[in-house]
């Protein structure tokens, strides 16, 4: 119920001198009327105008609300009445929304002692939302009839309470559309055999039971508490479990359906990373869940440091599989085994350090097509060690140690991430992904700007990421051809140091035969001068970026063939001084980044300011109105082109 911009107003307003009156706000938020009474002190519910469809409330000091508290307003849906600041209780009397008969969402969460009538829901038969979250409620919250008039209602949040028990009353058999149940951060320590038999029936698209201390019954006349039950989602995440306490549960729960289960920041879950005292789960470990017919497993944030032989046996439907943020170092041969339909599988934030042609082969015959190993240690793969992956789109393997690109030969692949290894040569990856459309070598080591043409070998790639590298030099050779026409859409190269390659007249045709490029970025790259030539086959060119690099002047030619160019930023440059007709062939432009760059003051920029008040192309300044220029003299300030012409010139 915190919601980040409600809580942002409460904040603001607290702020707010006593003596400061404040008043209640009606306005229009997407075509719902909203009357806004947050934070005002109240002790009552105010006068609200009737076409109000939603009501704010929360923060006020409103102690009672009973069946007169508010007028009949047919038109409201959602009500937040949240986090009264009381010395007391919150009390919530009979029949207290019975004027309110199309209410589908009330918020009472963080009103720390709520005390509920046994019939203060009664007649909120349109109702969908109810929001009771840290209420200081104990387990008599769902062992009574409370809910039993809410015909319409799919979401009960009653997270962050003080409930023991889990054992619904008899009237949620009525509650036909209840389908999301909240119960995370409670006490709840048991969950056996007839606890949920008045859930039995439903088709649950979330039972959260996350955060709770519950424990794993070893009565042997304990038995399934799902039965006939279907589960979209069931969340048992952060319960401090170990593999024999999983196993053990899940033999329990056998048979029942879930089709996404979340275990995740299990911390006895696995040995982690050096120790041995609790055990990495094995092929037992997830057995009980065989006709469970899971689709979704999410064990990421545990401490499981190996995978163990066909560990996920269990899953033969499983589709996508987490396994983030582990402590895994080590997959041993089959861990995959069984896995015939699993289309993702995340294995990033763990301690790989190589992966062979083991690590993967049990899962050849899946249809996988998105695998992110990012963020491991991986410095080598064997070759091949993934050629088994024909169906492959999709690999990340940002932020680890490869020196080289991958020997492996992906011919599905289409999006590439390679970010931040230490990758000094693009050899080999016509082979490893000949069909890639999107590769970021950023945060590499590459050196030679000819790298630029041997990546454009592949004739699908639209989107290249090359920034951040060490590019300082340009080697294309005398037999050098530039590259036949590309798909290229989009190219960054920021942040290396073109300017060294230009200062020695090297290259400058690379962007050669880039016809169909829109986006170029060539920021903080110590250029001081570029070639005319540079941009002469771009005629597709939407956007160059070519702030915060040392340039002086900008060529009256060096922009003739951007015909298409609509953003032009030259922002944070060493500019003496600007004229318009270095953008007189810029017949698409739009807009002009000047942002920090300050000229030196002299008439001849009466030109670039008559240009800036008539023209329609939108220039930004770093003041936001004016072009600046540094004044010359004793001394030295800065002031507006405007004012020193008017002065001067």
């Amino acid at each position: 119920m915190w919601y980040p911009s409600i809580f942002l107003l409460f904040v603001i307003l607290c702020t707010v001198p006593k003596s400061f009156s404040i008043n209640c706000t009606n306005f229009t938020v997407k075509s719902r009327s909203v009357y806004s009474c947050q934070a005002q002190d109240l002790l009552t519910v105010p006068s609200i105008p009737l076409d109000t469809q939603l009501l704010l409330l929360n923060f006020n000091r409103i102690s009672s609300i009973s069946y007169n508290s508010f007028p009949f307003l047919p038109r409201l849906q959602s009500l937040l009445l949240g986090a009264q600041n009381t010395n007391g209780s919150v009390y919530i009397g009979p029949q207290a929304f019975q004027n309110l008969p199309n209410l589908a969402m009330l918020d009472l969460g963080g009103n720390r002692k709520l005390s509920l009538h046994p019939d203060a829901f009664k007649g909120l038969s349109q109702l969908q939302v109810l929001i009771l979250d840290n209420n200081g409620l104990d387990e008599s919250i769902l062992e009574s009839s409370l809910f039993g008039e809410l015909f319409s209602l799919r979401k009960l949040d009653l997270s962050f309470n003080n409930i023991r028990r889990l054992q619904p009353h008899s009237s949620f058999l009525r509650l036909g559309s209840i389908s999301t149940i909240i119960l995370k951060l409670n006490k709840i320590n048991q969950l056996c055999g007839n606890d949920l038999e008045n859930l039995r029936g439903q088709n649950l698209d979330l039972l959260d039971l996350s955060s709770n201390p519950i424990q794993v019954a070893n009565d042997s006349l304990c038995t399934n508490p799902f039965a006939n039950i279907t589960l979209g989602t069931l969340d048992m995440s952060s319960m401090y479990w170990t593999s024999e306490k999983f196993e053990h549960f899940f033999d329990i729960i056998s048979g029942a359906q879930i089709k996404n289960l979340k275990i995740s920041h299990s911390a006895g879950l696995g040995s982690g990373f050096g120790f041995s005292n609790l055990k990495n789960p094995d092929e037992n470990t997830f057995a009980g869940l065989s006709s469970s017919n899971v689709y979704i497993l999410d064990i990421s944030h545990s401490y499981i440091s190996q995978l163990a032989p066909h560990i996920f046996n269990a899953f033969y439907k499983l589709v996508s599989l987490d396994l983030s943020s582990s402590k895994i170092n080590i997959i041993r041969q089959a861990a995959f085994s069984g896995l015939t339909q699993l289309v993702s599988l995340n294995i990033s934030g763990n301690l790989i350090g190589d992966i062979t042609s083991k690590s993967f082969e049990s899962l050849w015959s899946s249809p996988l097509k998105a695998l992110d190993l990012s963020s491991n240690n991986i410095g080598a793969i064997q070759s091949g060690a993934m050629d088994g992956f024909l169906l492959l789109e999709t690999l990340n393997l940002r932020d680890n140690s490869l020196n080289l690109i991958p020997p492996v030969k992906l011919p599905a692949l289409t999006l590439v991430l390679l970010k931040q290894n230490r990758i000094s040569d693009v050899y080999g990856l016509t082979s490893f992904c000949p069909n890639c459309s999107l590769l970021d070598l950023s945060s590499n080591r590459l050196t030679d700007l000819k790298a630029l043409w041997d990546i454009l070998q592949l004739s699908h790639l639209k989107v290249l990421l090359l920034n951040d590298n060490k590019i300082s030099k340009c080697f294309l050779g005398t037999a050098s051809t530039p590259i036949s026409t590309t798909e290229l859409r989009y190219l960054d190269l920021s942040d290396n140091d073109l300017g060294q390659i230009w200062k020695s007249g090297q290259c400058s045709n690379i962007f050669t035969n880039l016809a169909r490029l829109e986006t170029l970025s060539l920021s903080k790259n110590h250029i001081y001068s570029l070639p005319t030539e540079l941009f002469q086959d771009l005629p597709k060119l939407q956007s160059l970026d070519l702030s915060e690099n040392r340039l002086r002047l900008i060529h009256a030619e060096l922009f003739t063939d951007l015909k298409a160019l609509k953003t032009l930023n030259i922002g944070s440059n060493n500019l003496v001084t600007l004229s318009p007709s270095s953008f007189r062939h810029l017949t698409s432009l739009q807009s002009i980044d000047l942002t920090q760059t300050t000229l030196v003051c002299n008439c001849g920029l009466t030109q670039l300011w008559n240009w800036a008040k008539t023209t329609n192309v939108t220039v930004q300044v770093s003041t936001g109105v004016e072009i600046m220029c540094l004044k010359l003299s004793s001394d030295i300030k800065e002031m507006s082109v405007a004012a020193y012409i008017s002065a001067e010139c």
